[in-house]
């Protein structure tokens, strides 16, 4: 029965994660109506929502056993006040509408967060997280497909995304690829399998053109090798592995181009303001980041205890977001918001660092590949998963006493994949 629970969590949180804000009406020719009964999303976080009843059932008939999910209060009550004070931000909101269907959404994120809290208990920590990363790795794997067909079907012009979501969009779940591919290499070595296919997340991260998805995958590698405390000769077989790879699709892919172009483009004419003639020039381009930006202060500053209310920066007409997940918070919920927002990152840290010897090292730097990277694109509900990758990698800890001081995987990998 614990092994269907398993299965059945990492599927859901990873659907979760993956699945956004698609719903079954865009199957048809028009889909400007957007029926929440017709969004998976809904019917994701009621499966979740099952599972958690599951879960607190089995907490209630037994203890805890070694090596399985445990629970922090901490965590749970700081997520459970900022979901709540952001709710009750509603009532002051501008526009009543555009509040309700924010409000939703804000419910559907504490529902489904906490609710993964609550259906992990009494599991085995690390078979929770294999399921997730092998759904993670699976699906996105297929999405990567597709954006390269795609992006070549259409010469290699445009910037890589795929299933009308943006490139930033894009950019995060081939980091989420990368991490799930550096996940398994971790748990069983086989680093000629899954080196490459982490190399090949994150070239195609480089594809999409997005400078904050690409800092949030360096954030997220690092992140990874620290908390992995990986020794330094897996570190220079694993970077001569990725370099080997990289310089292979671009020397004998048709992507080589794409990325070149891409990383002159984007990354240095955009950002750098490189000029080809062996100069930089003054200033970066933003995107028209930094006039959101300067919006959202300035609402923030109008009512800066308690905020504008919800959904107040799209209803003012000030844009859809600030594409800034601090800013966002402030500009709507006032300095309280940001307060429980904090609370809930130190919760975090705090758990973090308790059970470091048992972390996770693919899920923290997952949590901070989404925090990272809600900085300069999307919405609250589009880091809607770093508030459950918070709880993931919080609760689905090992004992500290069974933990491995290091990463050794030829002592774990089969005679057939280690390297």
């Amino acid at each position: 029965m614990s092994g269907f629970r398993c299965a059945a969590l990492g599927f859901i949180v990873a659907l979760y994660v993956l699945a956004g804000r698609w719903g079954f009406y865009r199957l048809g020719s028009r889909y400007a109506y957007q029926d929440p009964l017709l969004e998976l999303r809904l019917w994701v976080v009621m499966g979740g929502l099952l599972l958690a009843t599951v879960g607190a059932a089995h907490a209630a008939h037994r203890t805890a056993r070694q090596g399985e999910a445990r629970p922090d209060v901490r965590l749970m009550a700081a997520l459970l006040m900022f979901f709540g004070y952001l709710g009750t931000a509603a009532i002051w909101a501008p526009d009543a509408q555009r509040a309700v269907w924010k409000l939703y959404e804000v419910i559907l994120a504490a529902v489904m967060t906490l609710g993964v809290g609550l259906a992990a208990l009494r599991l085995p920590a690390d078979r929770v997280l294999s399921a997730f990363w092998s759904i993670v790795v699976a699906a996105t794997g297929l999405l990567a497909l597709v954006g390269v067909r795609q992006f070549l079907g259409g010469g290699g012009g445009a910037r890589l995304a795929v299933m009308g979501g943006g490139p930033n969009v894009f950019a995060r779940l081939m980091g989420m690829f990368a991490l799930g591919a550096l996940y398994f290499w971790r748990r069983g070595g086989r680093t000629w399998l899954w080196v490459p296919m982490a190399a090949t997340g994150i070239l195609l991260a480089v594809l999409t053109g997005s400078r904050g998805g690409a800092l949030s995958i360096i954030a997220a590698f690092l992140v990874f090798l620290a908390v992995g405390r990986i020794p330094l000769r897996r570190l220079v077989l694993l970077s001569l592995l990725a370099t080997v790879a990289s310089v292979a699709v671009v020397s004998f892919t048709p992507l080589g181009k794409a990325l070149s172009h891409s990383m002159e483009e984007r990354f240095l004419k955009l950002t750098l303001k490189y000029n080809g003639s062996g100069s930089a020039e003054s200033g970066v381009y933003l995107s028209g980041r930094e006039i959101l930006y300067a919006r959202a202060i300035s609402l923030g500053s109008t009512a800066p205890v308690m905020g504008a209310g919800l959904a107040a920066f799209p209803a003012l007409g000030l844009g859809l977001y600030p594409h800034n997940l601090f800013l966002e918070v402030f500009c709507e919920s006032g300095l309280l918001g940001l307060m429980f927002l904090g609370a809930v990152l130190l919760a975090w840290l705090r758990a973090a660092l308790r059970h470091r010897r048992g972390l996770d090292a693919a899920t923290v730097g997952a949590v901070v590949l989404v925090l990272v990277g809600s900085q300069a694109s999307g919405d609250l509900y589009d880091a809607r998963s770093l508030f459950l990758l918070m709880v993931l990698s919080a609760f689905c800890t090992t004992a500290a006493e069974t933990a491995p001081a290091r990463f050794h995987p030829e002592a774990r990998a089969t005679s057939e994949g280690a390297t």
